[in-house]
């Protein structure tokens, strides 16, 4: 699919693998600068190559958590000193710890709220905080409290949450952490509007992906056979979601706000 992201750059944080990487390879064949923030070096660092030989855009890799907010901080400030902007910045680091709830982990339930809800948070943050700071001392460079907002650039954020936020059996800390996003996004949709800053959520159901790991192998395929059977459509292809993102950040996305949008294979009953 034909964007036009020249002279764009969005943060992709979980960009060095799975969906992410599928963002960062569209919004670089389109013509954005891409920035990457991953806790995988050599993932990261593969990234960069792939990207960097289908595009002479700015392509950046951050190695570090998106729980960590000095480094968060940090690294968004690199991206604005090095290229001068960021205009999409999507949330799609990740980790995936099941447990059932009458077997509650507590280390898992603090690592999966630390990187998926906290880590959204954190990154969006940092992002959001640089916007609105540029939209207030414009507005008081013209003696107003705020800026009109169609004077302000418009910007996107979109969360990459999942089905699971409607509830999935063996996946409390998961499902909490991406309901938390959900809540995340809609609030961050009415407090950010007055800038011109769009929020959105994906929500999608199982997409073929390194978080997965070897789930569609195990019992010799048949894993595979049973969620193919359940999702209609059938297990997602990442492009399946890097699609829509494109679509949010197009000027075709412009005129929508905290959309929490479904990628559902077709299945209406959750995961």
């Amino acid at each position: 699919m034909k964007w036009n992201f020249e002279g764009k750059t969005i943060l992709i944080t979980g960009g060095a693998s799975g969906i992410g990487l599928k963002i960062a390879t569209d919004m670089a064949e389109n013509g954005a600068n891409v920035a990457i923030i991953d806790l995988n070096q050599e993932m990261g660092n593969e990234a960069v190559e792939k990207l960097k030989a289908i595009t002479n855009k700015e392509i950046l890799f951050f190695h570090g958590s998106v729980s960590d907010k000095v480094f968060v901080d940090a690294s968004v400030d690199a991206i604005f000193n090095k290229i001068g902007d960021i205009d999409f910045l999507v949330n799609c680091a990740g980790i995936l710890r099941d447990f059932l709830v009458s077997r509650f982990d507590e280390a898992k339930w603090d690592l999966t709220m630390e990187v998926n809800l906290k880590g959204a948070a954190i990154c969006s943050q940092a992002v959001v905080t640089k916007w609105v700071n540029l939209s207030r001392a414009k507005a008081k460079e013209k003696g107003e409290k705020y800026l009109p907002t169609l004077d302000n650039k418009p910007r996107v954020v979109i969360h990459v949450a999942s089905l699971a936020a409607e509830g999935n059996a063996g996946q409390l800390a998961y499902s909490a952490s991406k309901a938390g996003v959900i809540g995340m996004t809609l609030t961050m949709a009415k407090e950010l509007a007055r800038y011109n800053i769009r929020t959105h959520a994906l929500k999608p159901t199982l997409i073929e992906t390194p978080i997965i790991g070897n789930l569609l192998k195990k019992d010799d395929g048949k894993f595979r056979s049973y969620y193919e059977g359940r999702i209609p459509f059938g297990i997602g292809k990442t492009s399946y979601v890097s699609d829509p993102v494109c679509f949010l950040c197009s000027e075709g996305g412009y005129f929508m706000n905290g959309a929490i949008i479904p990628i559902n294979g077709g299945k209406m009953d959750g995961l």
